[in-house]
């Protein structure tokens, strides 16, 4: 997190999404994991496996991961590369603006508040 406020302050809004979006990563293996699962590489399955694992003791505020994890699954890569948008090349910082850098952020707390709360009970 520390990464992404930095980036955040520094005006790198694409970096600061990515590292919020690694944040948010960490965060649901390190719960995944605390069930003895593990989940190797950059799994696009996270939100799946979450629920999978979680199943018998789901709670309300592992709805709000998911959704999370789904926000985060379309800047993962625009955070980091030019992609096409409407017939042309856009860099990340052309598409990812200061707004869009806070939310990140502002999720990526929202993630850590959660798994926290669950690893420390």
């Amino acid at each position: 997190m520390k990464r992404a406020c930095r980036a955040l302050s520094e005006g790198d809004y694409p970096e600061a999404v990515f590292h919020s979006q690694q944040c948010v990563e960490k965060a649901v293996k390190a719960l995944i994991e605390s069930k003895r699962e593990y989940v190797y590489n950059h799994e696009p399955r996270l939100a799946s496996i979450l629920v999978r694992i979680f199943e018998d003791e789901w709670r309300d505020e592992f709805e709000e991961l998911v959704d999370i994890i789904g926000w985060f699954s379309e800047y993962y890569t625009r955070s980091r590369y030019p992609f096409m948008l409407r017939g042309r090349v856009v860099s990340p910082s052309e598409y990812i603006d200061k707004e869009l850098a806070s939310e990140a952020i502002e999720k990526a707390e929202k993630v850590l508040r959660i798994v926290g709360g669950y690893l420390r009970e």
